[in-house]
Formats: C-alpha cells, structure tokens, sequence
C-alpha cells in the first residue's frame, strides 16, 4: 500500500510505504482471546476426565500462537518513508524513525530488477553513486512497480 502526501507542492513529496494490514491489533487481541477460551475449554474438559497432563501443552500452545500473532503483527505495523525535496531523497525507516539513507535528488535513480524465470518477486532500489536501498519489500509487484512509477515522477518533477 503506497500513501502519498503533498500532492499539490511539485517540490515536496512524502511516500509512506505500508504493507496491507489484515488485522489491528485489537482484532488481533480478540482471536487470541478465542483461542484461548477454546483452547481452555478442551483443556478443562480433558482434566475432568483425569488426564490432567494437557494442561502444560495447552499453555504451551497458547503460548506458541501468542508469540506468533504478535510477531505477525510487529512485521505489519513496518513502514518507509521517503521525503523528496529541492536538493535530496531521504528514505527513512518510519517505525524506528532512523534514517537509512539520503541522496541528491539531480543523480537519485530507481533501479527495479526482474527475475529471468519470474519466479522470484522484483526488487526495487533508489539510490545514486553506487550506494543502494531496497524499498518496498513487502508490497506486492503491482503496487511494486506503481511505486516506481510514483518514484520517477516524483524525482524528476512531472
């Protein structure tokens, strides 16, 4: 999912950068919830009937899909935000809010590279004087390639 900003100042341009987000993470706290109502359930039933050995591998499995449903959501909530300006083109890491790089914008290139065989999904990089950033990781190839589109135009003043 590409965010634009800025879009009446030919000069200054914002790009955000956000892959889709399937779930907040309020829902997410809500399924997690439901699991573990189920999940306890079968557990207290199972312990009613003697075998009181399923509770540890019930916490153990609450705690697997708990750990993975927040990971899920910590690789979700990741953006980038590229600033371009008069003079350069910042790309910034939006969640921990540190700069990866900054170019001049007169020699700023975006390069998007193809696998042969289309197996692989395409790379897109920004960048100038041999010093390269990949963005855009996480979106998909049409949106992918809008981005670069969005980039060029952006860059070059159209």
């Amino acid at each position: 999912m590409v965010l634009t900003g800025a879009d009446n100042d030919p000069v200054h341009k914002v790009l955000v950068i956000e892959p889709n987000r399937q779930l907040s993470w309020k829902t997410t706290k809500r399924v997690f919830l439901a699991l573990a109502l189920c999940l306890g359930g079968v557990a207290w039933y199972f312990t009613s009937l003697g075998a009181w050995l399923v509770i540890p591998f019930t916490g153990l499995e609450l705690l697997l899909i708990g750990l993975g449903l927040y990971l899920h959501c910590c690789h979700s909530h990741q953006q980038q935000v590229i600033q371009i300006d008069a003079e350069s083109v910042s790309i910034c890491d939006g969640r921990l809010g540190a700069q990866q790089a900054s170019f001049p914008r007169a020699w700023a290139k975006i390069i998007q590279t193809r696998d042969p065989k289309g197996w692989y999904p395409s790379r897109l990089f920004i960048g100038s004087h041999g010093q390269f950033v990949e963005i855009g990781k996480f979106l998909i190839e049409g949106e992918r390639d809008t981005l670069a589109d969005n980039l060029r135009c952006a860059i070059q003043g159209a």
